[in-house]
């Protein structure tokens, strides 16, 4: 009961002596565990046994290395009997070589991305022709045959097991003069195990090497050598220059040296598979070095620092920061609509009175709001309901301008077929009365209406649709596509005198529906399109049928980004509905609440 009361009054205390508290105990924390930590770190044994240290470094080395090897050796064995290699070594006829040259590099190169370490590949015949396929440059081959190299009676004796040599045991020529350890197969015919060539993989020492070599090491080194060659130096030039005195054959296992000031630990082995003789070198030195303490002292220093004045953070975090963060997103949320409490802290703080100073307002507000959101309804309703409404006589009237045209023209039976084209048509675009219907619907109603069209002018246009199948059982407003098909066969394509189309797209995406309607007619200037859009243009009928649609999907949808429109002089129209999917399952007109 004591310490509840002890933490219900800490929580209640103003800003700045919850702070002044916290920050005062961390520090005496901080000082407190620094001190037992140096204490500590000088009672206790800091210098571990060098032998084990290099032990499991030269252990690592050479299962990694056994590792790669093994891998690519696995690899190779599947290389030996596929298709394409057989095929080249076996049929060497002039009129397939080409082909068969290309099939094996090809495949090679593929064979080349399985083997991340592997630099290059290359199938012989044992006439001394080759193929292959190299990550950077292909070596170059002695043209002496394969036969009279130091490593053939091994490579027989092995029947079909691979050796490994450096450099192809000098067959061949690397342009970057490094080393390179290069496993060599003989490949035998898979119908009668007959000899039929060679395969090379080489493989850079560096990398095979490469995590032997870490630069930032201070008390690791290593050499390999082949014979007397040398194939990886020490980084350490004092030790390549002792190394080239000293007989490699005659160096134990384990050698301890000095070299001036640094004594070195020497660890001699070599990697199964290879003649090489490998020597790991630990500086006992650098190891235990009097300043690399005080060096790691200072760095545990520091991160003990850093752990408590994270913990100072996370307390003023905890106190300040995220309480006026949450309670600063809570003001942003009237923005968006949302006007609920913000509920931030229980304390009686600075902060818990400014939350209730909010909510207070948030109430205040919401209730002006919510009469001005039922008359905004009120007056959407009736704009939709207008703009619909508009729509209908605009369409009738210029049908029927269509069949006083044929009746005037004696042309009695196409005017009879036009009357009975518009009587489909209106039984479509009526829908028994419903506002949103299926875009297939849609669909048919603009074919209708352009087959009336067609009836009025036969030669003028041609229509076109691609559309998704899809696509077609989403529901749309009705009598959406009508007018902008009307705009580019009147105001598009008639005023060109030539025939023109007129193409209708329905396609979807993970988040859109897409109604395209594009037309090859002679376009518009961007100024044009913006006084259209804008109510500023001097063609009304084009104003209202363009800019009319734009506004029942805007309110509809409740979407101002709704459409997009490509318009350029002479270079035809396209518009373009992007309809969110997860809007286009409504069952009515009507807008939510």
């Amino acid at each position: 009961m004591y310490i509840q009361r002890i933490k219900n009054r800490f929580f209640n205390l103003s800003l700045t002596s919850k702070l002044k508290y916290i920050y005062t105990g961390l520090i005496f924390v901080c000082v407190f565990c620094n001190l037992l930590i140096l204490y500590s770190f000088f009672t206790k044994e800091i210098q571990k046994t060098v032998s084990a240290l290099t032990s499991q470094t030269v252990e690592t080395v050479s299962k990694n290395v056994d590792s790669s090897l093994s891998a690519i050796s696995k690899s190779s064995t599947y290389l030996l009997g596929t298709t394409e290699v057989q095929n080249y070594l076996v049929d060497m006829n002039q009129a397939e070589y080409a082909i068969l040259s290309k099939q094996l590099r090809n495949f090679l190169y593929m064979s080349l991305e399985s083997m991340p370490l592997a630099s290059s590949i290359i199938v012989m015949h044992p006439s001394g022709v080759y193929e292959g396929a190299a990550r950077y440059h292909l070596p170059s081959v002695q043209m002496n045959p394969p036969t009279d190299t130091s490593w053939y009676e091994e490579l027989c004796e092995q029947k079909g097991a691979p050796i490994l040599t450096i450099n192809a045991g000098g067959y061949l020529i690397f342009e970057d003069n490094h080393n390179y350890v290069t496993l060599i197969r003989l490949i035998n015919s898979t119908e009668n195990a007959q000899p039929l060539g060679y395969l090379f993989i080489n493989i850079s020492v560096d990398s095979l090497l490469s995590f032997a070599r870490e630069d930032d090491s201070n008390y690791s080194d290593f050499y390999v050598s082949s014979g007397t060659e040398t194939i990886l130096p020490f980084m350490n030039d004092n030790l390549n220059q002792w190394l080239r005195n000293a007989a490699i054959d005659t160096l134990p296992a384990e050698n301890t040296i000095s070299l001036g000031s640094d004594r070195y630990l020497l660890l001699k082995f070599q990697i199964p598979g290879l003649a090489w003789n490998y020597i790991a070198a630990i500086n006992y030195n650098l190891l235990t070095n009097q300043h690399k303490a005080f060096l790691i002292i200072s760095i545990i220093i520091i991160m003990i620092c850093f752990a408590f004045f994270l913990l100072i953070a996370l307390g003023t975090n905890r106190f300040v920061t995220a309480p006026l963060r949450q309670l600063m997103n809570a003001m942003k949320k009237p923005e968006t609509g949302d006007f609920n409490h913000a509920s931030v802290t229980e304390c009686q703080d600075e902060i818990g009175q400014l939350q209730n100073a909010y909510n207070d307002m948030v109430d205040k507000i919401q209730q002006l709001l919510d009469a001005k959101v039922s008359e905004q309804k009120r007056l959407r309703k009736a704009e939709l309901n207008i703009l619909q409404e508009q729509i209908k006589p605009h369409f009738l009237y210029n049908s029927l301008g269509a069949i006083s045209y044929l009746v005037t023209s004696q042309q009695n039976e196409k005017a009879y077929e036009l009357i009975i084209s518009l009587s489909e048509y209106y039984r479509e675009s009526l829908s028994k009365g419903n506002k949103v219907i299926p875009l297939s619907t849609e669909i048919n109603i603009v074919k209708n209406y352009l087959k009336l069209q067609k009836v009025r002018f036969p030669e003028a246009f041609v229509d076109e649709y691609e559309l998704e199948e899809d696509a077609l059982s989403y529901r749309i407003p009705r009598l959406i596509l009508q007018p902008l098909v009307e705009n580019c066969l009147y105001h598009g394509i008639i005023p060109t005198c030539d025939a023109g189309i007129i193409k209708i797209s329905v396609f979807t995406d993970a988040e859109h529906l897409f109604i395209r309607v594009t037309d090859n007619g002679i376009g518009m200037a961007q100024q044009d399109l913006d006084n259209i859009l804008t109510d500023r243009s001097e063609r009304p009928a084009q104003s209202f049928g363009l800019k009319g649609t734009i506004e029942r999907m805007q309110i509809f949808y409740e979407t101002q980004n709704i459409c997009t429109i490509d318009s350029q002089p002479n270079e035809g129209t396209e518009i373009t509905f992007l309809i969110p999917r997860n809007k286009t399952e409504r069952q009515d007109g009507e807008f939510d609440s």
